[in-house]
């Protein structure tokens, strides 16, 4: 039992709290058995699922010899049914030539994704204002909109063109064909390693904060395991 010695006593008593004198004591089990409570509570709530689908796959990436292409495929699919995103793809670095290549993807026609596999990036075309113009709302994360047609030559066939220039935003919170996310995995520091993009939604809207934050999340935990997987590898270079 927890006593709390009061200056002036008083007469007023609450649920697991008592008043005896100048003391009030509290019992300590239904302090436990609030939290609990709380905790389940919190749990229950559809708002939370976002966060314990995010939990669950982070988990997996303690295993150090995770593949992370089937790791990254789960983590499209999971973003695609528990995040309420039609469209996911997720793109890595080659340690090969230091280009970036779209690796997996969620929610994509066969012809999108065929198209999304020929492409390859420098880091310079992820900065690039004159092609991608977007909008850094985070150090992660950044906007790019239909209406200042964010593509460069030779994405033509990775979405559709007639629907983009067709469809009209009628509110700020509409996401219309064109528009996407980019949230930027890193290594040490700034360093690029890949990004988790994501268009369309179930609901037709832009994700909400929440979301956007789980995303970040994510996208940071694999940023480290990645980079432990690129020290591992270079450690396995230099004894050979």
């Amino acid at each position: 039992m927890v006593v709390i010695r009061s200056r002036s006593p008083s007469s007023r008593t609450g649920k697991g709290v008592r008043t005896m004198g100048s003391e009030v004591t509290v019992n300590p089990e239904i302090i436990k058995k609030r939290m609990w409570l709380a905790y389940q509570y919190a749990c229950s709530n559809p708002a939370n699922e976002r966060m314990d689908c995010v939990h669950a796959l982070i988990t997996k990436l303690a295993d150090p010899q995770i593949n992370m292409h089937v790791f990254l495929q789960e983590a499209a699919d999971t973003i695609k049914a528990k995040l309420g995103i039609k469209e996911i793809t997720i793109g890595l670095r080659s340690t090969s030539d230091e280009l970036y290549r779209y690796e997996v993807m969620a929610g994509l026609s066969d012809s999108e994704w065929e198209a999304h596999k020929k492409l390859s990036y420098r880091l310079d075309d992820f900065y690039s204002q004159e092609v991608y113009k977007s909008m850094q709302i985070s150090r992660f994360t950044r906007l790019l909109l239909a209406e200042d047609n964010p593509y460069a030559n030779g994405e033509e066939a990775t979405y559709e063109r007639e629907l983009m220039l067709q469809s009209k935003r009628k509110s700020l919170d509409d996401a219309i064909e064109g528009d996407y996310l980019d949230i930027c995995i890193f290594g040490k520091g700034d360093d690029l390693l890949g990004w988790i993009e994501i268009s369309e939604t179930e609901n037709g809207r832009f994700p909400d904060t929440e979301t956007i934050k789980c995303l970040e999340l994510l996208a940071s935990v694999i940023g480290v395991a990645l980079a432990r997987r690129d020290d591992n590898e270079g450690k396995r270079f230099r004894r050979t």
